[in-house]
């Protein structure tokens, strides 16, 4: 220890004492100068600073503890105990920083810390918020959709309509790169395009006709499963289905979690896009692949388990754009919006969208992704939003307080419009309260909607135009996984993408039953009936090709 600038023997410490690690780590090495040898720069600072406390205030024995354990600090020790040493030091520099029993001057504390790097400081603009309608001055919608036209006049099939999604050029790359896949296992294959295609009819007839077991599609017990022993045997479709690939694993992206995907779903999604009806409303959620059909249960509601996918849809359920989800995604355009991981991904689906032309696109969200800022950056790109917003990101809008208006009637609101950004905020009472925001549709034109309070009664009240317009726009992606779930792919392989794969043709046939709707109004077709007569079509016209 030192007293008054002198070294005092080392104390005796009994054997039955346990002293706090670093006084014991201090007290059983000897101070004596060889253990100064070579201290660090940082270290000899400190004493340097610590001992000019020592001059100022002889009588500090708080100072001189420090400056002992300051000494051992920067002694030479192992690389383990200089980290603990070292956040040691910063401990008691900290402390002795902001201690009262301390009379440091400002200039030396200065002198003692390096400088800080500045933390970047983000300045929140207060909101002015007013009670009056929105004012929007987006231009109306009036663009005519050529490709459905043209779509219409070509009188197409199922099968064509599937086959703009899964087209030549999608079937060739996966062909290439499943014989390139097999060529590195040494395993002859060669698989033609038109084996591939009876290997997708298997899938598809799996949607609709289950199996405990994947070898029963070829027992010809009837009519349908005779066409899968027909069209393709069941060792050279096992070969092909295990090998099925869609990347080159010799070039791969590591930063990208789905990299043996990117190709199908870069050409699926520009296909999707290509194809798609022009309308104006759009949905954008998440929806689940699951890996399989859980049977357990979690407060009354089936556990899901599967890949998070995020997707942009019509309003109709038509899937335009899908990106598994693998952490936050990074804007095309270099700009600070701040907007966290549901804001940038609604700016890049609006950015998709835009490729087809600068309209004025609107697109639905629920809470997750919806904030004053996410609506200001999209009014910036000419794209209408409507959404669900949480009471944490209304930015101190004072409208009634939820408490309150759980109080009044069914069919009460309130509403506020940021009068710089021209963004409104309306909570309507329904069941619950809920909060919306918009730029660019508010409460006029008021509608009506009935309520029923029993059995003979009936209520009527008057419905903001933002409230219709949210309980109509948000269902896209849900009407896309009603539609999924009916007769899902049921025939799975051993590889994890490979429920993804088939995540990918159930969305193509949903998107061309959508089509086929779309131009041939007057022959209705189920979606059972659409896809049976597609795979029907792939087991029939492929069966003297395959081996």
């Amino acid at each position: 220890m030192i007293k008054d600038g002198m070294l005092l023997p080392k104390p005796e410490i009994s054997k039955e004492a346990e002293p706090q690690e670093e006084v014991s780590s201090a007290l059983k090495r000897d101070c004596s100068p060889q253990i100064l040898v070579g201290p660090p720069v940082q270290a000899e600072k400190n004493i340097e600073f610590l001992n000019t406390l020592k001059d100022r205030n002889p009588g500090d024995l708080w100072s001189r503890m420090h400056i002992s354990s300051m000494e051992y600090a920067a002694g030479d020790i192992t690389r383990k105990d200089r980290k603990k040493d070292k956040a040691r030091v910063s401990e008691l520099l900290q402390g002795l920083t902001f201690s009262g029993d301390s009379d440091v001057d400002e200039e030396d504390e200065v002198k003692s810390h390096p400088a800080r790097k500045k933390q970047k400081v983000t300045t929140i603009t207060e909101k002015k918020w007013i009670k009056r309608d929105i004012q929007p001055n987006f231009p109306s919608w009036s663009a005519l959709d050529s490709e459905i036209l043209n779509l219409k006049n070509e009188k197409l099939n199922p099968v064509d309509f599937f086959e703009l999604f899964f087209d030549d050029e999608t079937f060739k790359l996966i062909v290439d790169e499943t014989n390139h896949y097999a060529s590195q296992k040494n395993v002859t294959l060669e698989v033609t395009v038109q084996e591939m295609k009876c290997v997708f009819g298997v899938l598809l007839l799996s949607g609709y006709i289950c199996h405990p077991k994947r070898g029963m599609y070829w027992e010809s017990s009837d009519k349908e499963q005779s066409l899968v022993s027909n069209a393709i045997r069941r060792e050279r479709f096992e070969l092909i289905f295990s090998c099925l690939h869609f990347a080159d694993n010799s070039c791969l992206n590591q930063s990208d979690k789905f990299t043996k995907l990117r190709p199908l779903i870069d050409q699926m999604n520009k296909n999707f896009l290509l194809h798609a009806p022009l309308e104006e409303y759009y949905c954008f959620d998440k929806s689940m692949c699951e890996c399989f059909d859980s049977d357990q249960f979690l407060n009354g509601k089936p556990i899901r388990i599967g890949y998070k996918i995020w997707c942009g849809a019509t309003s109709q359920g038509y899937l335009v754009w899908f990106e598994p989800y693998q952490g936050e995604p990074v804007l095309k355009e270099d700009k600070d919006y701040d907007l966290g991981l549901g804001g940038k991904l609604v700016m890049n689906f609006a950015d998709v969208l835009l490729e087809r032309g600068q309209h004025p696109y609107h697109i639905c969200f629920d809470n997750f992704f919806t904030s004053i800022k996410l609506m200001s950056a999209l009014k910036k790109k000419g794209v209408k939003a409507t959404g669900a917003i949480r009471d944490n990101r209304t930015e101190k809008c004072p409208f009634m307080n939820a408490e309150n208006m759980k109080k009044m009637k069914r069919g009460s609101f309130d509403f506020r419009v940021e009068e710089k950004e021209e963004i409104i905020l309306c909570r309507w009472n329904d069941e619950n309260s809920i909060n919306l925001c918009s730029n660019a549709v508010g409460i006029e034109p008021m509608s009506q909607v009935s309520y029923s309070i029993d059995e003979k009664r009936k209520v009527q009240v008057n419905q903001p135009s933002i409230v219709k317009l949210y309980e109509v726009c948000r269902y896209g992606v849900a009407k896309m996984d009603q539609n999924i779930s009916k007769y899902r792919i049921r025939i799975r392989s051993k590889k994890w993408y490979s429920i993804l794969v088939s995540y990918i043709i159930d969305v193509a046939i949903n998107n061309a039953w959508h089509l086929y709707r779309i131009c041939s109004p007057d022959t209705p077709s189920s979606l059972l009936d659409f896809r049976r007569r597609i795979a029907r079509f792939y087991l029939e016209n492929n069966a003297n090709l395959a081996d």
